[in-house]
């Protein structure tokens, strides 16, 4: 069989008439010969003005991504509920395997639409087996995208539902009101999306649809159903942010924490503005589909990836907290032994002599009071203050603080002595 050809060329071989004549058909042009190929906009400019662009490269640069995120992301998470001992595995827990196992199948059949489907190029840049392609993995992501919103919606109401189980019977109740509206969003997205068209088959496979003997018939509008879709997706949101803050507000715990877990939550808010912004963006496909549809989908990456952050993020945040105090505590050592050997470099007090034995100690400020807190024998303390007034007596450019045999005279009735070898320098 030829290779297939360029749309807007005459069709090459046989499945390429089969799509040429479906896609004249969803056209309006049911009289026009296959073969001559499909007018499909924009038409191929001039040699002299033609030149090749694809944004293939960023397209999968993005599925890429945002796959993997996703991947560390809900394993951590994942792995988190199974091996260790203080957390619980939970309804949520298994809601999101099922939402984790649909967003990480939409960026994969997206990466694998760039590579056979055309993705990224004009149209006049694909064959009619490219186009085929794009329509299928297409339909089957329209398909299970909603279906992966609504178990990740699922996964953070059952969350919620663990918050306040042990709080009010009437929040549990808006709960579970709001997660079955979810079941029935996934069931009735499912149903529309796969029902567009009179078989539904023709929605999936352009070579079938160019086979009937009568063009498919379209069941409902497209436009208002991805509409009406994004209404209740978006409404759902609003309502999951609401019923979390109020939640987080009535339960005991610290500001902090609150704080903490209403900035998780409030990422969410991305979700929302990308599937506005998603279907806003709709109009941009009527032409040129697959070369506009590279810069639109990051839109529904940042929604899917948004929601599966925020439903595991809360999890997640004990782990942020034990890194955060472990690299707190090694920043407060570090200062603190910077500032004791800045502090050891620039006393005056390093060194002592003491007139009986000859040794030598090294000593700071109120070392040598602390030394005299172990005593509080008479003798002894005078010991002390007399090798004291000595050394500031003759070492050049010392001086005695002022205060301090005040301070040295309270220090040494303070507790008994507990230790002879430890107190003073002048102990033979």
């Amino acid at each position: 069989m030829a290779p297939s050809a360029l749309i807007g060329q005459p069709a090459a071989n046989e499945e390429d008439y089969w799509i040429a004549k479906a896609l004249l058909q969803s056209l309006g042009m049911v009289g026009a010969d296959p073969w001559k190929g499909v007018p499909l906009p924009p038409q191929r400019p001039p040699p002299e003005l033609y030149r090749f662009e694809s944004r293939a490269s960023s397209a999968a640069t993005a599925y890429s991504v945002s796959m993997a995120f996703m991947i560390i992301i809900t394993l951590t998470r994942l792995g988190l509920r199974i091996f260790s001992k203080r957390m619980r595995w939970g309804l949520d827990d298994t809601m999101m395997i099922f939402a984790f196992t649909l967003t990480v199948a939409w960026p994969s059949l997206g990466l694998a639409n760039v590579v056979h489907g055309g993705v990224g190029k004009h149209m006049y840049d694909v064959t009619y087996h490219q186009y085929y392609v794009f329509k299928y993995i297409g339909s089957i992501q329209s398909i299970i995208f909603y279906p992966a919103v609504a178990f990740i919606k699922m996964s953070i109401i059952a969350f919620n539902m663990r918050l306040t189980g042990l709080t009010s019977r009437r929040w549990m109740i808006v709960h579970w009101t709001l997660f079955a509206s979810m079941v029935v969003f996934a069931i009735l997205a499912i149903l529309m999306t796969c029902l567009f068209f009179d078989p539904p088959r023709a929605r999936f496979d352009l070579v079938f649809a160019g086979k009937l003997d009568t063009p498919p018939r379209m069941t409902m509008d497209m436009a208002a159903t991805g509409y009406g879709l994004v209404a209740i997706h978006v409404t759902s949101d609003v309502l999951l942010l609401s019923f979390f803050g109020i939640v987080l507000w009535k339960l005991q715990m610290s500001r902090i924490v609150k704080f903490r877990l209403l900035l998780v939550f409030a990422v969410g808010a991305l979700s929302f503005a990308a599937a506005v912004k998603w279907q806003l963006a709709q109009k941009m496909l009527l032409v040129d589909p697959l070369w506009h549809l590279s810069n639109q989908i990051g839109w529904s990456l940042v929604d899917l990836t948004a929601g599966l952050t925020v439903a595991s993020l809360p999890i997640l945040s004990s782990l942020f907290v034990v890194a955060f105090n472990r690299i707190k505590g090694s920043l407060r050592s570090l200062t603190g032994a910077s500032s004791r050997n800045e502090a050891a470099r620039t006393s005056p007090s390093i060194k002592m002599a003491t007139a009986s034995t000859g040794t030598h100690r090294a000593w700071h400020g109120k070392s040598l009071l602390s030394n005299k807190a172990w005593s509080s024998n008479s003798d002894v303390a005078e010991s002390i203050s007399a090798n004291e007034d000595s050394i500031y007596a003759t070492t050049p450019g010392w001086e005695k603080p002022l205060g301090h045999v005040e301070e040295k005279e309270a220090w040494t009735t303070r507790a008994p002595i507990r230790n002879h070898q430890r107190v003073g320098c002048d102990r033979d």
